[in-house]
């Protein structure tokens, strides 16, 4: 049971989400469900994606998967939530089961007065300088709920009062948990429908399992504009960050902020802009924002981090799809005074052959850097394969695949060809 929820604590901290999220999801029962299920085979040639002792298995993992969206009201709620158990034939790894998911509600309990919870549960990278294999992933499980307060000066000028609770465990006891509390005030001026500006500062207080206290303070400008075909968002301001573990004191002073653009290049077409620089500690929540992005748990707690994504995606006229993404980040480890970069390039293509089968071909490539080690990694994967749906309710997925690793450092470089076959079931 371990392997399911973690440690009694984790258990706990579930109960506490999902009590919550059920609280708030009653009064609106009337919602869109899904559930779908599946079974994944997968044989790889180097299981392990070791540079030397190279060792074959086949992975079988069954999948469910529920997704429920409350209707608007009162009270709104949101859950995407997967579970599956895989099982290695020869052993390369210990059967495990897998979890991973969002919940998410919000109830308004009086008038501007909202109470949230959410619950984000994540396999997350241990070693960003490792092989990316089970024994390298840890589950990460974020809790966080508070109460909203928005007090409304005039038809444009609005005021809002905020304060969290944030829990966040891995499933490994050698990873740090931490407990966060966090204020904030906001104000926000409408100029017209399209355009917002505002202020916030806010005030956190993080503590980890090893005794470790964070303090951030932050002051930041926000804004918001839409145009016809562009939405832009983001804010600009200046936080402090205090680190204390016994005798040890460090303080960090940074200009951070954030961007998010939108921009519909054509009624089938658009471009992405997501931007972040934060100074923030490896319990937060930067890594599910960006979904590419990983904190090395192997080094300090407190980091700075610059993180940037591109991405492009387009439809065409006979039914086949593009998706091209770029992105790049540096974490400079503050206390240690290593830094890492990553950069990386991403594309899918899909066609139609016929109304029922679909080719698609995937390719990636990311390049790490680590200053302390004075050493660079090259990761380059390709993969192409077929989809065809068997019914209205049932899919199969055929792909094949190879990956390899080049590394300064011999004992890091891998090569791996795999074949997958999947079959998917919507059940309702």
């Amino acid at each position: 049971m371990d392997d399911v929820y973690g440690s009694g604590r984790r258990r706990w901290i579930t109960a506490i989400a999902t009590g919550l999220l059920v609280t708030v999801t009653a009064p609106t029962m009337a919602a869109t469900n899904s559930l779908s299920g599946g079974i994944d085979n997968r044989f790889s040639d180097n299981a392990r994606r070791d540079s030397s002792n190279e060792e074959s298995d086949l992975e079988t993992r069954v999948n469910l998967n529920f997704q429920h969206l409350s209707d608007p009201g009162q009270c709104t709620s949101l859950v995407d939530m997967g579970l599956g158990y895989g099982y290695w034939h020869d052993d390369a790894f210990d059967s495990e089961v897998y979890t991973r998911g969002m919940l998410r509600g919000q109830c308004e309990l009086a008038k501007g007065l909202s109470w949230e919870a959410s619950d984000t549960i994540s396999q997350v990278t241990r070693d960003t300088r490792a092989a990316d294999t089970q024994d390298n992933l840890t589950r990460k499980n974020v809790f966080r709920t508070g109460p909203v307060y928005t007090l409304e000066l005039t038809p444009v000028d609005q005021i809002q009062f905020s304060a969290a609770y944030e829990n966040t465990e891995f499933e490994e006891p050698e990873e740090e948990d931490s407990e966060r509390l966090t204020g904030t005030v906001a104000y926000n001026h409408s100029f017209s429908q399209t355009l917002q500006l505002g202020v916030s500062t806010s005030a956190e207080r993080t503590e980890l399992d090893t005794g470790e206290e964070l303090d951030r303070e932050s002051v930041v400008g926000t804004f918001n504009k839409v145009w016809a075909t562009t939405r832009v968002s983001g804010s600009l301001g200046v936080n402090r960050l205090e680190t204390r573990l016994g005798t040890q004191e460090l303080s960090t002073d940074g200009v951070t902020g954030t961007l998010n653009l939108v921009r519909e290049i054509s009624p089938n077409s658009e471009f992405t802009l997501n931007a972040n620089r934060r100074l923030t500690d490896q319990t937060s929540t930067l890594g599910v924002q960006f979904g590419d992005f990983n904190f090395n748990l192997t080094q300090s707690t407190a980091v700075e981090v610059t993180a940037v994504r591109m991405g492009y995606n387009n439809r065409f006229s006979d039914g086949s799809t593009f998706l091209g993404t770029v992105s790049a980040s540096r974490s400079d480890y503050l206390q240690t005074g290593d830094r890492e970069e990553l950069t990386g390039i991403g594309a899918r293509y899909s066609r139609p052959i016929s109304e029922l089968l679909s080719w698609f071909l995937d390719t990636a490539y990311q390049h790490q850097r680590f200053e302390d080690e004075s050493a660079e990694d090259d990761l380059a994967s390709l993969s192409m394969g077929l989809d065809y749906l068997l019914t209205s309710r049932m899919d199969i997925r055929a792909a094949i695949g190879h990956r390899q690793k080049n590394s300064d450092i011999a004992s890091r470089e891998y090569q791996e060809n795999w074949v997958a076959v999947s079959l998917n079931y919507q059940f309702f």
